[in-house]
């Protein structure tokens, strides 16, 4: 099968769709599948075509991204792109990456996949105005619709993705397909001593601490505030705990002010963007994984740090998201308020290094329960379902 894949950010723009999506590649090319990518990049002023990706141009952008594809409907990149023939178009965004998508699939007469990763009532949390806001998110509610309907089938890793359906007015079935990684990549036991001494020196982090790892795009929604805040009220120095803040996003400035205010800059320390291939031996210098997102969907970093052994503290309402995962007491703990993120926190803290090897072993082995093209094969499906109904639709 010929698949294109659009996604408006791929590495090194570091965040859990690009992630996702390099994952999917990987697991369908094992399956002998043939896989473009289709992206945008701000750093190119022409269209590229290397190793399976196709990059085109990208502006600036008020989204999420802060960027997005500068001419989308470009004719020579559509014809270009089309040229592959593919069975089916795969989309992971309602951005204009999203709509190349759709203009490509029409060209070439073929089914539409479109994949839910956020809530489109999210991303433009951080304007000021309730105004702006309010005129943002209708637009990015049409955007969704789009692509909505559009899509032959709709696919999600999370049930929640039906609420965001209701919310846009529409009613639509979700296929709920589990995220997946490289869980060889992804895997503590591939770090030495002295690799996690050597990254810990990179990063600024005190080589006997307990660190605690978050790893997204520093938006709104991810509520980081709130991990700030607990770390300033209810975490002591004495209690040799540190805070690694990995990403970038449209709150990295005020996260980093909110450190110097809440006097925590010596306990908090902020890694930038970095690319995906160092994720794997960043969690690994790391001990926990912490999480304070109260919406959205299952992460992707969720994934790869529990993949590395992380324990993970995630909020009561983002429990609900990923109750098929966390295990409490078991693989991570559920907190709901910041006196109980810092009991957790300081519980992990506390624990002998047999013990958290013990602990590192049991989350890994939470989540390794099938063979990483599981997710690929669950797509498979998605596809063959795409490309049925797209036949029953012409030939009614």
């Amino acid at each position: 099968m010929r698949i294109l894949i659009f996604t408006e950010v791929l590495a090194p723009y570091v965040c859990g769709i690009s992630s996702y999506v390099e994952i999917l590649k990987k697991g369908l090319e094992a399956l002998s599948h043939q896989v473009v990518i289709v992206t945008s990049s701000p750093f190119i002023q022409d269209a590229t075509y290397k190793n399976g990706v196709i990059r085109c141009p990208a502006k600036k952008a008020g989204n999420k991204y802060g960027y997005e594809c500068k001419n989308y409907n470009d004719p020579k990149i559509i014809n270009f792109i089309t040229s592959f023939e593919p069975d089916v178009v795969h989309i992971h965004t309602d951005t204009r990456i999203g709509y190349m998508g759709l203009l490509v699939a029409d060209k070439a007469s073929v089914p539409v996949v479109f994949t839910i990763h956020d809530y489109f009532m999210d991303r433009n949390a951080a304007d000021k105005s309730r105004m702006i806001w309010n005129v943002k998110t209708y637009f990015e509610k049409q955007h969704f619709r789009d692509m909505i309907d559009n899509a032959d089938v709709i696919t999600s890793s999370c049930s929640r993705a039906d609420i965001f359906i209701r919310k846009a007015d529409r009613k639509r079935k979700v296929m709920l397909i589990e995220s997946k990684t490289d869980t060889n990549r992804f895997d503590y036991r591939n770090a030495t001593p002295a690799s996690i001494r050597k990254m810990r020196v990179k990063l600024g982090l005190s080589a006997k601490a307990t660190v605690a790892v978050f790893a997204g795009q520093l938006t709104v929604e991810k509520n980081l505030e709130f991990i700030l805040t607990a770390f300033s009220q209810h975490i002591r120095k004495q209690d040799n705990i540190q805070l690694l803040i990995v990403g970038d996003g449209t709150e990295t400035d005020y996260l980093k002010s909110l450190c110097t205010i809440l006097h925590i800059d010596d306990m908090v320390f902020f890694a930038g963007a970095v690319s995906n291939n160092m994720m794997p031996e960043i969690y690994s210098a790391c001990d926990i994984y912490v999480c304070s997102s109260e919406d959205g969907l299952m992460s992707m970093s969720f994934v790869e740090a529990m993949a590395c052994g992380l324990p993970i503290l995630v909020k009561g309402d983002k429990y609900e998201i990923a109750d098929d995962m966390i295990k409490n007491g078991v693989n991570g703990f559920i907190y709901n308020s910041k006196p109980e993120f810092a009991k957790y926190l300081r519980t992990l803290s506390l624990l002998d290094e047999s013990k958290r090897k013990r602990i590192k072993q049991i989350v890994r082995d939470s989540l390794v329960t099938e063979d990483d093209t599981s997710m690929a094969e669950q797509y498979e499906k998605a596809y063959d379902l795409a490309i049925q109904k797209y036949s029953d639709k012409i030939f009614k």
